[in-house]
């Protein structure tokens, strides 16, 4: 007995000791580690099948010390895809890590440390299913309560806009606390809410209720999970435990190693530009906000795309005929959909290419989620005017030449695309004809002699065969338009496009103690961190 004794001291020492190195060791972490959360933008977005996105736009600056590992932000529960993670002043896609057990959270790893004095913006796509549930207290709704991310520091501007599924109008939802806002994005109902100098730990919730027939699905309800006897004993047994012998021991190493919760970060439209777009998802983006969009330059566009790779050839100008050529080159999703419209006679079906553009639009939608459209158009409308300089700043003729080949993707995107070949090529020096295979492709058969050819020459005839590419690429220009832009619009009033939703970010959960819309649901909130 008195040595079993001895030995259980011993073990109570051996903790006791533990513990100290342990809040030793992590006090000299904290503080070496200081830091604050300067904006949490959050923007929800409820789809009409009860998908909600979040994005995370999340400002953080260090006061002292360095984050030189990770970001973590919480997640509402297991349900989640990561669509995208990157840093805006880096301009870099990071890695990140899913946790899935225990407290759920994505794990951002810096791609440099972050150091005292420094801040940096970390942007977080991520798509969440089962946050939506039936509204016990107001019958026929459903809804949510949603909860940004709170952190163990100061949080000095939180930003909350939640969007409503398409359909649903002012007057039709319930919600507490009162919104600061209410306003639209592309016709879809959005509450605001501010708050500013959050203390640590400080949470902001809100509940939002609208009736079940703008979702397209079923929501179910959640009732908490009751745990059977057994199961309590077990749980109460491991509380117990963790109580006594494992928290005094990692508490504060714990605390110090897991940073404050990074929570969604709102950004309606100010997510900045979108980069990283194809030259015709850019053209699209571009023609898309017209009234009168020019598809045929978009069509053009993916169309050169396929002759760059090798993986069509022009037959004929007028009427344009096209051949495919058997090619294991990757392609991507807007080419593969362009190169099924190609029939057997070489012609392209106008149907076939109106389902081009769907897709087209709907790559983009996805692509552009959370940023600024209005950022984003300028960004590539920059790249254009850079790729002309870099045309007009060559030294020679020859240089200007593979300087304009090189850039011809996003050169079309110039509505004077013609005219400023032109005008930039307008030299007489001779060249021979092979060298520049990638223009080659864009004449007919006819038209490729080898030999030698002018600069300026060959110049006019890129021009005029893109001229008449863009002219016969479809029946009618004039009718095509139109039945592109019917389908638009036919889409946004059908409310079954995801056109350009607004994506936001935050740790979501529901309480049933809300004021005037209650969901009924259990979820579990994570809180984030920094280290």
């Amino acid at each position: 007995m008195y040595k079993r004794a001895t030995l259980i001291v011993q073990l109570l020492l051996l903790i006791t000791t533990l513990a100290a190195i342990s809040y030793v060791s992590s006090n000299v972490y904290a503080q070496e580690l200081r830091y604050r959360i300067l904006r949490e933008y959050v923007t929800l977005t409820v789809e009409s099948d009860a998908t909600c996105i979040l994005v995370y736009n999340l400002t953080i600056m260090v006061d002292s010390g360095a984050i030189r590992r990770y970001v973590a932000v919480g997640m509402p529960n297991p349900y989640f895809i990561v669509i995208e993670a990157r840093e805006v002043e880096t301009g870099k896609e990071i890695s990140y890590v899913e946790h899935r057990d225990g407290e759920y959270s994505v794990e951002m790893k810096v791609s440099s440390p972050i150091r005292a004095g420094e801040s940096r913006t970390f942007i977080l796509v991520v798509e969440v299913t089962n946050l939506v549930f039936k509204d016990e207290t107001n019958p026929g709704n459903v809804g949510l309560q949603f909860i940004p991310s709170w952190f163990p520091v100061e949080v000095e501007d939180l930003r909350l806009t939640i969007i409503l599924p398409p359909g649903v109008g002012i007057g039709e939802f319930v919600n507490t606390p009162d919104y600061d806002n209410v306003f639209t994005i592309d016709g879809r109902v959005a509450l605001y809410w501010e708050r500013r100098g959050l203390g640590p730990n400080e949470k902001f919730g809100v509940g939002v209720s609208f009736p079940q027939e703008y979702l397209s699905v079923e929501v179910p309800s959640s009732p908490a999970p009751s745990a059977s006897e057994d199961e309590f004993i077990d749980i109460l047994f491991a509380v117990i435990t963790i109580l006594f012998i494992i928290i005094p021991v990692l508490y504060v190493a714990f605390r110090a190693k897991k940073s404050p919760y990074s929570p969604p970060r709102l950004m309606i439209e100010a997510l900045g530009p979108r980069k990283g777009l194809y030259a015709p998802e850019a053209a699209w983006l571009i023609e898309s906000e017209k009234k009168k969009p020019n598809v045929s330059k978009v069509l053009t566009m993916i169309l050169y795309s396929l002759l760059k790779k090798g993986v069509v050839e022009i037959v004929s100008l007028s009427p344009l005929k096209l051949r495919k050529i058997d090619t294991k080159r990757r392609l991507r999703y807007y080419e593969r959909a362009f190169l099924k419209c190609i029939g057997s006679d070489g012609g392209l079906s106008d149907d076939c290419l109106l389902k081009v553009i769907d897709v087209l639009d709907r790559g983009v939608a996805k692509k552009i989620v959370g940023y600024s459209r209005k950022e984003t158009i300028n960004y590539y409308r920059g790249i254009v005017e850079r790729a002309w300089k870099e045309v007009q700043g060559a030294k020679t003729p020859e240089l200007k030449l593979l300087k304009a080949m090189k850039n011809t993707e996003w050169l079309l995107l110039d509505p004077s695309f013609d005219s400023k070949l032109r005008e930039n090529l307008s030299y007489n020096t001779p060249i021979l004809f092979e060298k520049p295979y990638v223009w080659r492709s864009l004449l007919p058969p006819s038209e490729r002699s080898s030999g030698s050819v002018s600069i300026v020459e060959l110049a006019d005839n890129v021009a005029t065969s893109i001229e008449r590419i863009a002219t016969n690429i479809v029946q009618d220009i004039e009718t095509f338009t139109e039945r592109v832009v019917s389908h638009m619009e036919s889409k946004a009033q059908s409310q079954a496009s995801r056109s350009r939703p607004i994506y936001s970010t935050s740790c979501a959960c529901v309480s049933c103690a809300c004021v005037c819309a209650c969901v009924s649901c259990a979820c579990a909130c994570a809180s984030g961190g920094a280290g």
